[in-house]
């Protein structure tokens, strides 16, 4: 056996050893992320792109969230001009299944991008415009890619984006003049570049940082300009540079 063919095996073995310690670990760290990512493997029935317990939801529940995410990806198409992403959607309709998908259970829905896209939905998330919001991270995410949406792009920058397909009312501009004394006193956004600066402090807090990256993303946002900001980031240029200052 030549020296090539040992190193070639050796590498092999190698990575078969690998991959299921690297599963392993990830589930330890991020155990409902990992179920998410598994979710085909579960055991929960799948619809088209919908997976559910079908011993706990009604099909006509599963036949009004397909309408909503119809007409959600509607929406999110008319702000991109087209839909690239194609996102897993698992719906839990009670409060034990949320807890073993979603790693936030106090918010109605959450999104992983890794792997793809899959978007966790409680009974508190059949609304249309959560879950216009959450295809709107995964859009973003489609278009970058991993690495570049989790390290190129800041926070506020994401949840301004994913906000613009946001509708309800307590999170729109007159609820912001009123909560900011007309502007006056707004968090300062752009430096809340990671998730954990932007959701920290208070759930009025977390919600005025959710209202004013709407307003700054609405205030600079045209089409042309978020095509050009995600072709320069494609192309090396920092978040900064393409954003503009």
């Amino acid at each position: 056996m030549t020296k090539f063919k040992k190193i070639t095996i050796r590498a092999f073995f190698i990575f078969v050893i690998l991959i299921p310690v690297a599963a392993f670990a990830h589930f330890i760290i991020f155990p409902q992320e990992t179920r998410s990512i598994l979710i085909d493997y579960s055991g929960f029935k799948k619809e088209g792109r919908i997976y559910f317990n079908e011993h706990t939801t009604s099909q006509g529940k599963i036949d009004s969230l397909q309408s909503l995410i119809t007409e959600a990806s509607a929406r999110v198409k008319g702000f991109w001009g087209q839909k690239i992403s194609t996102p897993k959607f698992i719906y839990c309709n009670n409060e034990s299944d949320f807890k073993k998908y979603s790693v936030n259970a106090s918010a109605p829905a959450v999104t992983y991008l890794k792997l793809g896209s899959v978007i966790v939905l409680s009974r508190e998330a059949m609304n249309l415009d959560i879950i216009a919001h959450e295809i709107s991270h995964a859009e973003l995410y489609e278009r970058l890619g991993f690495y570049k949406f989790n390290y190129k792009i800041p926070s506020w920058f994401k949840h301004g984006i994913a906000m613009q397909n946001d509708y309800r009312n307590y999170y729109s501009l007159d609820t912001l003049k009123v909560r900011s004394d007309n502007f006056k006193n707004l968090p300062d956004i752009k430096s809340f570049t990671s998730d954990r600066q932007f959701y920290s402090g208070s759930q009025e807090q977390i919600m005025l940082n959710y209202m004013t990256a709407k307003y700054e993303v609405e205030n600079w946002y045209t089409k042309e300009k978020l095509d050009k900001l995600i072709e320069d980031i494609k192309s090396g240029k920092t978040f900064d540079e393409a954003f503009g200052k």
